[in-house]
């Protein structure tokens, strides 16, 4: 089997492995967002004002976009490569002569699908009901791709790294979601009133994804759309090498 055929099949098994069970993978987030739409732009978002000539119902939809395609890049590969540990069948490949990296990819992949798959639901369905455009097409997808990238190759860290599965959920609650807020995904970072909580946003990476996208969307620029994409670019970088490094030193992989 050539390292295409091998690819294709883990590449496979990775994309079932979310679509056979849409109602555990993608319902519950799809009815989330559209409660977060309701809570948050019809509830309150009519007591505030417009944000750069834009409603507060169409400020937050492009965070809500990056929010689905950041936690399901996140959780397809940390999910998956888990229970392939506990279940102890990822033995079986890496006794194959397939490359590590070829597995790595697979799972980044399988990840990048994922997030793809959730974020392309939210913003096509937003599109319908609230009459929103892609401002800037190109930088749409290439902040889409490179955020579901970036952070399919830190699940695939975390599902090797984690020693039990409430170590994968975890991480979304105290690192991924409070990064997701604070990175702007409700408001404009310039509205906060404390200025070391508006450094922290600063220091958070998620702020640059955030903001990369509402451009890219409604043409809100707060942050040079090309500083964006240059941050995620070489966080993927850093990610991968990172990811590939820990997975050819077999940590918790092999028993």
């Amino acid at each position: 089997m050539s390292e295409w055929d091998a690819l294709y099949l883990m590449l496979k098994r990775e994309i079932i492995r979310f679509i056979r069970k849409p109602n555990r993978t993608i319902l519950p987030s799809v009815i989330s967002t559209f409660l977060y739409i309701f809570a948050f732009g019809y509830a309150l978002g009519t007591a505030i004002p417009a944000m750069g000539g834009h409603s507060y119902i169409n400020f937050m939809l492009p965070g809500l976009v990056m929010m689905q395609v950041i936690l399901h890049a996140y959780v397809n590969p940390a999910y998956s490569l888990f229970s392939s540990r506990d279940d102890r069948y990822i033995e079986d490949p890496l006794t194959t002569p397939m490359r590590y990296s070829t597995m790595v990819v697979a799972y980044v992949l399988g990840g990048m699908a994922r997030g793809l798959f959730m974020g392309l639901i939210i913003a096509g369905v937003t599109m319908v009901l609230f009459g929103i455009g892609i401002y800037d097409v190109p930088m749409f997808v290439l902040l889409l791709l490179g955020t579901s990238a970036t952070f399919a190759c830190f699940g695939v860290m975390l599902g090797q790294w984690s020693k039990n599965i409430e170590d994968v959920g975890n991480v979304m609650s105290y690192a991924l979601s409070p990064l997701l807020f604070l990175g702007g995904v409700f408001f404009s970072i310039d509205i906060i009133p404390a200025d070391w909580i508006r450094w922290l946003s600063w220091l958070d990476p998620l702020t640059y994804v955030v903001d990369g996208v509402r451009y890219a969307m409604i043409g809100y620029e707060r942050t040079n759309p090309y500083y964006c994409l240059g941050a995620i670019a070489i966080s993927l970088l850093v990610m991968f090498y990172a990811s590939l490094r820990l997975f050819e030193s077999g940590y918790n992989l092999k028993t």
